[in-house]
């Protein structure tokens, strides 16, 4: 791997740890500064451009509270991430993760993730969360 490869994965990772710190402090100017200007959020509906992003960020959380759990913190913790470069300017990404809550390990999944380097920085352009487990007592979901 050379320098400009390595520097390339770098920046995706110290990335993907921005936007996921702020998505978790729910900072919408900091997660959607994660973003292109076009970028796409891929939840059931989709959330189209930075400023759609910023919006929904800064809005009212939409995970779930179950009434007979426990309000709380969700954090997100990124563990094996895959980065392939296709061009000096566009990446493809999987990263697995794991969320935790007052209940303990609360759901695991992945995000399907297309960064496009702007201007020498990398940005999410396109990401797909997908879950692939919820805890039985899950804070969130299930």
């Amino acid at each position: 791997m050379d320098d400009e490869t390595l520097r390339a994965h770098e920046a995706i990772r110290q990335l993907l740890a921005r936007c996921t710190q702020a998505g978790d402090a729910r900072k919408a100017d900091a997660y959607a500064g994660c973003f292109t200007e076009d970028g796409v959020l891929a939840l059931d509906p989709a959330i189209a451009s930075r400023e759609a992003i910023r919006a929904w960020m800064g809005g009212a959380s939409v995970i779930p509270q179950k009434p007979d759990r426990p309000i709380g913190h969700v954090s997100h913790h990124l563990t094996t991430c895959a980065i392939t470069l296709e061009s000096q300017d566009r990446a493809k990404v999987r990263t697995y993760w794991l969320v935790t809550s007052p209940v303990g390990l609360d759901h695991n999944g992945y995000y399907d993730d297309v960064l496009r380097r702007e201007d020498g920085t990398w940005l999410l352009e396109y990401r797909k969360p997908r879950t692939l487990w919820f805890a039985p007592d899950s804070l969130v979901g299930g």
